[in-house]
């Protein structure tokens, strides 16, 4: 299969799928701003920025996909539902990042955990 090949894709829009785009688009500028906010909170530690800085592109992300559906509803251009989409792919590849970074974050703060309470107890039998 030839990867390359373009292929077309159309629909008609309604009334109610503009409003849907529009809906669709705010509430992603609007959770996008709040992945912003919760990304640089996250980034105020040092070993969290780790989830930190992948949190904030993914929320950029976001809200430029919520900016593409928007133009979309309003224009109706087919560039602006490529660049929606096209950014919503980003937002879901960095928030796989940030998911797989918590997950291993997590992970080393039980052992630390362990490892603590293992010592702990160690000393108390010395």
């Amino acid at each position: 299969m030839n990867t390359t090949e373009n292929k077309i894709i159309s629909f008609s829009m309604n009334q109610l799928l503009f409003k849907q785009l529009r809906f669709v688009g705010t509430m992603q500028q609007i959770f996008g701003v709040l992945g912003i906010i919760s990304g640089s909170l996250t980034c105020l530690g040092i070993i969290t920025a780790i989830v930190g800085v992948p949190l904030i592109i993914a929320g950029v992300k976001l809200f430029q996909s919520g900016k593409g559906f928007n133009q979309t509803a309003t224009l109706g251009r087919e560039e602006d539902i490529i660049y929606a989409i096209q950014n919503l792919h980003g937002y879901w590849k960095f928030n796989l990042i940030v998911f797989i970074c918590s997950i291993v974050m997590m992970v080393i703060y039980i052992i630390f955990i362990f490892l603590y309470i293992f010592s702990v107890m160690n000393n108390q039998y010395h």
